[in-house]
């Protein structure tokens, strides 16, 4: 009996010690793994997307979005969603990658960017509630800023979001990608075509400081948010 009693009480202190070895181990990396989340790409993607378009960061008045473009583009777009008015609300910024939105995620970086932004617009006559964009089901489209229509052509890839318009913005031909999710529509540019369109549309908007701080990010996709009117 003693030599059963002696067994049973090894087994037990064996399977106490082994259980506080894996809840050590399991605290340890649920720490470890949520001190990772607080400062990588989760925690940033929570706190940069928002999960959706109401996320409001800084003190500028306006959404950040500061969105993957993959999580824009991944949701397809048809050609029909497009048609119909859309009325400029705000700036977006979006990064082509997660170890970008990583890199750059910071509340303090997003701010500064999206005032950037805001200021550039502006510049160019975008106001939130009266710029506009009308796209037609023939192919022709146009733009109204303040009391200057600006018309043009385009075409929509549905598979790789990218819209090509002819003679909008004073331009030849530029290529934005282009999505609609949730009755908003995103414009996103490569940050010299966005340069190239905000001087083409007023001199005013040429600014070497908002070039200069571009040049600092590379990896990133700037524009704005549309909803229909």
């Amino acid at each position: 009996m003693r030599t059963k009693s002696v067994l049973a009480a090894f087994v037990a202190a064996t399977v106490m010690m082994s259980g506080c070895g894996s809840m050590g181990q399991s605290s340890g990396s649920s720490n470890l793994l949520g001190s990772a989340a607080g400062t990588g790409v989760s925690s940033l993607l929570g706190s940069m997307s928002g999960q959706g378009s109401s996320s409001s960061l800084g003190s500028t008045g306006t959404s950040m979005l500061g969105t993957l473009l993959s999580t824009l583009l991944g949701s397809k777009t048809s050609q029909s969603s497009i048609i119909g008015t859309w009325t400029y609300s705000k700036p977006k910024i979006a990064f082509e990658s997660e170890s970008i939105l990583a890199q750059l995620g910071s509340t303090v970086v997003s701010n500064k960017l999206e005032s950037a932004l805001d200021t550039q617009l502006k510049k160019i006559g975008f106001v939130a509630g009266k710029t506009t964009f009308t796209f037609k089901s023939d192919g022709t489209c146009s733009m109204m800023v303040g009391t200057r229509s600006i018309p043009g052509t385009y075409t929509y890839n549905s598979s790789t979001g990218v819209m090509t318009m002819k003679g909008m913005f004073g331009m030849t031909s530029i290529s934005p990608y282009v999505s609609v999710m949730g009755g908003e529509m995103y414009m996103l540019f490569e940050t010299d075509k966005l340069l190239s369109l905000m001087t083409s549309i007023s001199s005013s908007a040429k600014s070497s400081t908002f070039s200069n701080l571009l040049g600092n990010y590379n990896g990133l996709k700037l524009g704005w948010t549309m909803t229909r009117k």
